[in-house]
Formats: C-alpha cells, structure tokens, sequence
C-alpha cells in the first residue's frame, strides 16, 4: 500500500482522533496512521523526522489508534526522511516528505514483516526470548563486566564461535572498559580496564568458570544451527509502548566525533546542556535550540592523548544549586561566562562539604571502602572516616544536608549509611535480596534513591524510618539511572529494555516511555528538568553519539 499525501491550509486549531486531544495547540507539522498487515493500525510506533544533513532528530509515537502527529513548531519547513521503531517490522520508505509554513502534511505509513529481526532485538527481547541469557550473560557476571555494558547482545547471538573458541574472546573483552567502542572502518577506542580484571563468581568467590559460559553462549549463538540462520529457541519480542506511554516527544542530539560518548547530562539554568565524554576527556556543551555543540578538553589533555581516558574521567554534581556562573564536574569546573576550563576538585555536597571515597582495586576479590573523606573548602579542613570493617563496594553515593554519607552497593544489595557526627557505618538490605543498587539521588527530604539494576525496580531508602523500599518496573528492564522531579515522582532508564520509567510513589503507578530511538542505546545516568511543565527528562545514549530530551506530554 503506498503512502498517502495531502496538504492543506488549517485555519483553527484541530483537535487530534475524533474527540481526543491534540498533542498541541494549532496545526499539526506532520501526522497520519501507521498500519501494517498482520496488526492493522499500530499502537507504540516511533516515528522518527530528520532534516538531511541535520543532527537533530525527532519522534513521536503512534497512539491506540495508529495515529501519530508531530506538532505545531516541532518539524521546521523543508523536506524530511521519516524512519520508524518497531521491533519485527521495516518501513516501507514514504519518500521525502516535505513540511510546509502553517500548512499539516499528512502521510500514512506501511510497515511490513522484517527479514531480520534479530537486529532489531533489544536485549530484553533476547532475555524474553532465552531468560538463561539475562542468568548467564548479566546476574552471572555480576562482579566484572557484563555483556551489555559495552555492546548489545546481537554480535554474540549472531556469532557462530564454538565453545573452545570463547576462552580468547574473554581473555580479551574482560581486559577493556565499557568506555571501549569499536565499529570496523569508523572509529576504535579500546579502552583498558584502570585495574586488572579479576573474573568473579556472583557470590565474590573466585573466580568465574568461563569454560562453562562458553559452553552457554555456544549453546544459544548460531554455532549448531544446522543452516546457520536459525536459534535453537522462539524469537520473541517485548510489547511496544501503549497508553500513557505512547504521550512523548523524543528530540535526539548527534554531538561530535563517532567516538565520543556522553555519559552524563546536566542542563543549566539557561538551558544550556552539558555532557562529559565516558571514553574521552572532553566536556560538551550542547544549545538544544539550535543544536550547536562545542567541545572542551580536559586541560592536561590532547586530542591524541584524550581518547581511552577512563579513569578519572570528570563526574556532574547533580546537587549542584547554582548554574548561573559555572558548571562544577568532579574535577573540571567550567565558567558558563568566559567558557574557561579547569582542573579543580569542587564537588560539594548538599552540605556545603567536598566528599570523596576511597576504595580498593576494582579487581581485588575482597573489595573494601577504605575510607570515606570529608574536606571542608572554605577552611580546608579535613576529616577522615575509616571505612566499614567488611567487604563494600559503593556504585553511587550522596550526602544528605545533615552532613551523612550513603552509597549504594551494586554488588552486596545493601545501602550503606555512614553518620557524619561519630563515624559509625550501618547497613540496610534491600528488600529484594541482591537487587543491585546503583546510581543515586538524594532528594529534598534526604531521601535516598536508587536503581536496583538486578531486580528491576526503584529503590529508596528514607532515614527518618529507617526503612528501605522499592517499586517494581520490569523484571527485565536493569534500570540504570535514576531521577526524582519536582513533583516526587521518580524516573529511571532502562539498560535491558530502552525504556524511561516514570514511577509515582504514592500510587505505585509505572508508566514506560521510549527512551529513543537506537536499538541499543546505552544510559548511564539521567537528569530530571524541572524548569518545565511538565518535567522534561534528558539521558545521554552512551555509545550511539547522541543526547536525547525526553518530553511527556503531561
């Protein structure tokens, strides 16, 4: 069925699908029904509209009717490529659209049954399809890297290497960070783990039984496939967005260099966004309403010596109160006046305090906090706090406006609470047994939050109760990334699905948008705008070379 095109002068604002609200006031940009043969209209489709040569990129997402629209003011004049999101499906190319001054364009789109489905998974489609991939290739590995932090799980499901043949490929992929990228002819960045890698059993013994995953991994990958083409198992596929979820707009930002992933994002009080490099030391400031990026090396660096930088790579203060002057990392602070850059340690806590731990080799098998230190940088003062006398890794720590350290164990499923008055360490389990928290937030009542990257879910821990909690998302969505708005309500991004979870404590009430477009768009962090109504998300797409803002329409 080909795509249908008309064009035509709106004069009044119209509202969208027979009595539902229109995305917007005023005339649609672009709109139309996405349907395909097998389904008929299509709910959860991402419809994507990009300019040629432009690096802005923006989606929207067909609702329970098959509808979708672009708004007034969102796509401007000219012509535009339209792609779409739809695991199992392709689109068949409507041809260049073109938009037009106050006029709506409206364009049907076909999608028909894809020939490779595969490359379309997420990794949450292949846990959905095989769970012992999510107990082999993530719980399993839970201590070292796991097997979606630095690529998706296509190469390894596509790949036909026989069991003997896996040993060489960890011995090499376990001696690189995730901060490595490598893409034939385009670009490698490999970069080496700060420490060397130590392969754990889940439990902190050693050490992991990689003949056993090699047996696994050739067990499901494409090596005993008697034609080659076909898994041993039912590819199956996750459900694409649906009601509430399906309300968004996505706005995608390429930055520079194919190599360069953003890692954190944090917007100033200008709206200014800016990011720091996971695998490069450069920092990028990004204007979302032109898409104009600049990029700043760290001083001390180079362009030949800033890639493959990992460690000690700079870290946003999501605390921080005031964006009117500068823009404070862990150790890079910008002027937003004069754009100067330099080294310094400011990262200052909600109490006013710089805080920094200390901790054992990442490889060691008995991790340890070793110590956990308090400077104060108005009088230089400094105090330290001996770590716990027991085994601790911390992934993500805060400081309450009491002057109390927590940080949450990805590898003990336990937050631990340091008081910042007598030294004492205390521990609280989460509910879920090794639920894997990591990335925080302290919010405005010094509650601490907190992704539970194994169990899926949001997790928090409020000191005036003593009491941890949590809300389930997606048993496989790994959450990594965590955010809470001004209206109390959390917000998470998916590592296993690509999805943002929007999560009402009060309610319990979880709802799922896309994240955006790439198929393996890696997340890392997020940060929740609250100078807009409603509340705009922005997550950077750690290894696709793109930021992207995240806007729920209500």
């Amino acid at each position: 069925m080909r795509a249908r095109i008309h064009s035509w002068v709106l004069i009044t604002s119209i509202l969208f699908l027979q009595g539902i609200a229109a995305y917007g006031q005023g005339p649609a940009s672009l709109r139309g029904v996405v349907s395909s043969q097998e389904e008929g209209r299509m709910e959860g489709v991402l419809v994507s509209a990009q300019q040629p040569g432009s690096t802005i990129t923006v989606t929207v997402v067909s609702n329970v009717q098959g509808h979708y629209e672009f708004p007034a003011g969102r796509l401007d004049p000219g012509d535009y490529s339209i792609r779409t999101r739809a695991t199992g499906f392709d689109l068949v190319d409507p041809g260049a659209v073109k938009i037009e001054t106050n006029q709506t364009t409206e364009v049907d789109l076909q999608l028909v049954v894809t020939q490779d489905i595969a490359k379309q998974m997420e990794p949450a489609d292949w846990f959905l399809s095989n769970p012992e991939i999510k107990e082999q290739l993530i719980d399993g590995v839970k201590f070292g890297q796991n097997c979606i932090g630095c690529h998706s799980l296509y190469p390894i499901m596509k790949s036909k290497y026989p069991a003997s043949a896996w040993q060489s490929v960890f011995n090499r992929m376990f001696q690189y960070s995730s901060a490595s990228i490598y893409e034939p002819g385009e670009v490698s960045v490999p970069v080496n783990h700060p420490h060397q890698t130590i392969r754990l059993k889940p439990d902190g013994s050693c050490c992991l039984d990689e003949e056993a995953l090699g047996r696994f991994i050739a067990s499901v990958n494409l090596s005993s496939s008697p034609d080659g083409e076909t898994w041993p198992f039912e590819l199956r596929k996750m459900p694409r967005p649906s009601g509430r979820g399906t309300r968004v707009i996505i706005t995608e930002y390429e930055v520079p260099r194919r190599e360069s992933q953003p890692h954190d994002v944090v917007v100033d009080s200008d709206g200014i966004v800016w990011y720091n490099d996971h695998g490069n030391r450069y920092i990028g400031r990004l204007d979302p309403r032109t898409g104009e990026v600049q990029e700043f090396l760290v001083p001390g660096f180079t362009a030949e010596t800033a890639p493959g930088r990992s460690s000690g790579r700079p870290y946003f203060d999501y605390n921080q109160a005031d964006t009117h002057n500068r823009i404070t990392f862990r150790d890079v602070i910008i002027d937003r006046e004069t754009l100067e850059v330099r080294r310094e340690h400011g990262r200052i806590r909600s109490d006013g305090m710089i805080w920094e731990e200390r901790g054992s080799a990442q490889a060691d098998g008995d991790p340890r906090v070793l110590e956990v230190i308090r400077t104060n940088p108005e009088t230089g003062e400094v105090r330290r706090f001996p770590g716990p006398d027991r085994p601790m890794r911390f992934y993500g720590d805060e400081v309450d406006s009491q002057g109390n350290f927590y940080g949450a164990s990805l590898q003990y499923g336990v937050v631990g609470v340091l008081n910042g008055q007598n030294g004492e360490w205390a521990f609280i389990p989460t509910p879920t047994p090794d639920s894997g928290p990591r990335r925080t937030h302290m919010d405005k009542q010094d509650r601490f939050w907190y992704a539970e990257y194994y169990a899926g879910a949001i997790g928090m821990f409020d000191p005036q109760t003593w009491q941890a909690k949590e809300w389930m998302l997606h048993p496989l969505s790994l959450p990594y990334g965590i955010g809470v708005d001004k209206n109390g309500e959390a917000w998470a991004a998916g590592q296993g699905t690509n999805d943002l979870y929007r999560l009402n404590p009060a309610t319990g009430e979880v709802t799922a948008y896309p994240k955006g477009t790439p198929m393996y768009g890696q997340t890392r962090q997020l940060f929740v705008d609250n100078s807009t109504s409603p509340v705009t998300v922005w997550v950077p797409h750690n290894h696709m070379q793109r930021v992207a803002k995240i806007e729920p329409l209500d």
